[in-house]
């Protein structure tokens, strides 16, 4: 699930006073003098990490942490005059670069930003992405784009999407089809070599009999994606009716796959059967006191996101799982 939780550590005396500035950024922050074990649990646990001490004793203590830019934490690192805000690690995705400039401009301080499309002023194809909330799904295939960028090379993008004025970077050169392109946007399944790029406009509503296993639940929500040629990655939330806020299956599902739930009342989903015509299904009925659940979940998460939204999956029902998708509007 997301980090947001931010640690700041500090060594000396000087350091926890500038701790302290610092924390006023950050309603959740937790001061705390350093040490490696600590530092370590905090890592599992925070979303930003600033350290006011030597960047030294920090890459060794987060050296042995280290997994992959996508999970691991933003750091920054200051010394303790507060002099210089350095971006360390996770800059672009994890938001260390936006960190470090944020503490800068609080404090008075410089950032100091290392990575090459920031020093150059070139695109960042992973911030613009993260910016959209679109999910990068080959981090080896970024590379090799940025590096293309970074020459001062086009890149070709291809998407179904409605692109608002400015929402295309100039860098980026469109084309018709997935084929030709070096970057596709979609939620769809396209075979193809190039980058694609997710957007979270897709919303799963799933109903399940009690005590449902997650494997079960897991195995129906990959099979029915697949065969709709749709990408689990563009998936927001999932969306269920509020009595299921105890079925361990479903919420170990979600938490297993770093999904939201939405839960909605019988009388709310009744009234979005209602308002969508969807069909009422006399067992459901009898055990939810709700005419549907999946269909009518699935619209109302997804209008919870945009105003316009369709159901583009019907309920398909496999053993004791019954799940439907609808796709929210989307705009880059």
């Amino acid at each position: 699930m997301p980090k947001n939780k931010t640690s700041i550590f500090y060594i000396t005396g000087n350091g926890r006073k500038l701790a302290g500035r610092i924390a006023g950024l950050y309603p959740d922050a937790e001061i705390l003098k350093f040490n490696s074990g600590i530092f370590a649990e905090k890592w599992r646990e925070s979303g930003n990490i600033i350290c006011i001490m030597a960047a030294g004793i920090v890459v060794r203590a987060a050296a042995p942490l280290l997994k992959d830019k996508t999970t691991d934490p933003a750091v920054v690192v200051l010394d303790e005059k507060g002099s210089y805000a350095i971006s360390l690690l996770s800059g672009h995705i994890g938001g260390a670069n936006e960190l470090a400039r944020r503490i800068a401009g609080h404090i008075g301080a410089q950032a100091v930003i290392t990575t090459a499309s920031d020093v150059q002023g070139k695109l960042s194809p992973d911030l613009w992405a993260m910016e959209r909330n679109l999910h990068v799904e080959d981090f080896d295939k970024l590379r090799k784009i940025s590096a293309r960028l970074l020459r001062g090379e086009p890149v070709r993008v291809n998407t179904e999407y409605p692109v608002s004025t400015g929402g295309l970077p100039r860098e980026f050169v469109p084309v018709d089809a997935p084929g030709e392109a070096d970057i596709v946007i979609s939620h769809r399944l396209v075979d193809c070599a190039a980058l694609f790029l997710r957007p979270k406009n897709l919303v799963a509503g799933i109903g399940c009999n009690r005590a449902t296993a997650e494997s079960e639940i897991r195995q129906v929500f990959e099979d029915v994606f697949r065969e709709e040629g749709l990408s689990v990655r563009s998936v927001k939330c999932i969306a269920t009716i509020d009595l299921k806020r105890d079925e361990k299956g479903l919420l170990d599902f979600a938490r297993n796959n770093g999904l939201d739930i939405e839960f909605f009342s019988s009388s709310d989903l009744n009234n979005a059967a209602m308002r969508y015509g969807i069909a009422e299904s006399a067992s459901v009925r009898t055990a939810t006191g709700a005419a549907a659940v999946a269909e009518p979940a699935a619209l109302l998460a997804a209008r919870g996101l945009f105003d316009n939204c369709t159901l583009i999956t019907p309920k398909r029902k496999r053993g004791n799982v019954t799940l439907a998708i609808a796709q929210a509007e989307f705009t880059l």
